[in-house]
């Protein structure tokens, strides 16, 4: 009987504990929303709590390990016409996806060494360049987009930039969830780079042919006139060929 009040007293403080935490949680959620809309709206970008459907549009990189999450704190904007997103997955990273009008089906995963394995089957190791780890899925197109400017970026991206990787006409970027306002800056600076330079990569052939298309009408459009580019699907993965590693 003399340990009756010890138990229940020790349950209180654990409860007044839990409740604490939860409080000191929740806190933390709003902050980080509030600074991430006050962010948003510095650039001129739109700001939601919460999406359940943009995650959906990827599945490599730090997406593969989450499941099935909602995405908070959502930035929608633009950079050069191209859609950008920010957002952050549960308690797992603070993502930056960037898309481009012509995609490519050769993935390029670019991360520290640091970093876990990519969890795709589809993916396999070239090499080291720099602080970095270079995977892809056709490592033979991944070698040859390994130029000098690709070796200067991989020694220069920030560190807060853990993971870069792309998915067809989309490049991403995945940041602590601690991340700054300042380094959504820089990671915004690193993704769109980082889209630069997978531009010598194979293009999606259907995308290809309907950009060039679309190009040579614009040309022949007169001055004043443009004409919007005819919206294109998706085309399935293709599956690389696996080469030795490469390293830099």
């Amino acid at each position: 009987r003399a340990m009756v009040p010890f138990w229940f007293t020790l349950s209180a403080l654990c409860f007044v504990g839990a409740a604490v935490l939860l409080y000191i949680d929740i806190g933390r959620r709003r902050g980080l929303g509030r600074r991430r809309k006050s962010w948003a709206r510095a650039h001129g970008f739109d700001y939601e709590q919460e999406s359940g459907e943009i995650v959906d549009r990827w599945k490599r990189g730090v997406v593969s390990t989450v499941g099935d999450v909602t995405a908070r704190n959502v930035v929608l904007g633009q950079i050069r016409g191209e859609a950008l997103y920010v957002f952050d997955l549960e308690d797992v990273a603070t993502v930056i996806a960037l898309h481009r009008k012509v995609g490519t089906n050769v993935v390029m995963d670019l991360r520290l060494k640091g970093a876990k394995e990519p969890r795709e089957t589809d993916v396999w190791l070239l090499g080291a360049i720099g602080p970095r780890m270079l995977y892809s899925n056709n490592l033979d197109a991944a070698r040859r987009a390994c130029d000098r400017r690709m070796v200067t970026f991989a020694h220069t991206a920030p560190d807060c930039a853990e993971v870069m990787w792309n998915e067809q006409n989309w490049t991403l970027l995945a940041m602590p969830i601690s991340s700054t306002r300042a380094q959504w800056d820089e990671g915004m600076r690193t993704v769109r780079q980082f889209n630069d330079l997978l531009r010598v990569l194979p293009p999606i052939p259907a995308q290809a042919a309907a950009a060039q298309s679309a190009a040579r009408r614009a040309s022949a459009l007169p001055p004043g006139h443009n004409e919007a580019p005819p919206t294109l699907r998706p085309q399935p993965p293709r599956t690389g060929t696996q080469a030795p590693n490469y390293q830099h």
